[in-house]
């Protein structure tokens, strides 16, 4: 939202366009990364390195 728009919204819709926003951009599991995605990523660390 431009700042003009934040400003023409009235309480509740900001709220529902920050709860938008918090459901949209945060992850549904717990984050906890496996170990097997670890080692891959350490792996293309590790192949970059040289």
């Amino acid at each position: 939202m431009t700042p003009a728009e934040v400003g023409r919204c009235s309480l509740w819709q900001f709220n529902a366009a920050v709860s938008g926003w918090i459901a949209a951009n945060s992850p549904e599991d717990s984050g906890e990364m496996s170990a097997e995605a670890e080692d891959d990523i350490w792996k293309g660390v590790m192949e970059r390195m040289g």
